[in-house]
């Protein structure tokens, strides 16, 4: 199944794929560890109640020649202990111009729905729709540390 969620940042793309390629990027959005592996929360907000879990974040390698405005960055995460009900994800994080002084920030992500094919069902019915809520709120906790960033 595929999700997405993009934002716009009013900052220079290269600026924003400058933050997000540097090696000392503070991944913290709840993150804890450091490499290219790093323990994450993911989730959904419900109202005001937050309902997260802990995933392996993992930050695949940068490409050696890409210009200075874009970036494409490979992500991915599994959910770490507790029953398989949580679906794995592999994505890209994309930066680019939006225009001259705005920069677009988009997850593409898929996934597979665990539990086989009543998993399926339940993706169609429900699940589908916390996965893209999912998806969001990365993106969006993203985006918020980044400006964080890139304000001063």
């Amino acid at each position: 199944m595929f999700a997405q969620h993009s934002v716009t940042l009013a900052y220079r793309s290269d600026r924003v794929a400058a933050a997000l390629a540097a090696p000392s990027h503070p991944w913290s959005i709840g993150l804890d560890g450091d490499g290219r592996e790093l323990l994450a929360k993911v989730g959904v907000r419900v109202g005001r109640l937050p309902i997260y879990k802990q995933v392996q974040l993992k930050l695949g390698a940068l490409p050696s020649a890409s210009p200075a405005d874009r970036l494409m960055l490979p992500v991915s995460w599994e959910a770490v202990g507790g029953p398989p009900l949580f679906p794995s994800m592999e994505g890209t994080i994309h930066v680019q111009p939006e225009d001259a002084r705005s920069t677009r920030l988009t997850l593409n992500a898929c996934y597979d729905p665990p539990l086989g094919a009543l998993g399926k069902l339940i993706d169609r019915a429900l699940m589908h729709r916390v996965a893209q809520a999912t998806i969001k709120d990365f993106v969006e906790r993203v985006a918020g540390r980044l400006d964080a960033e890139l304000a001063d």
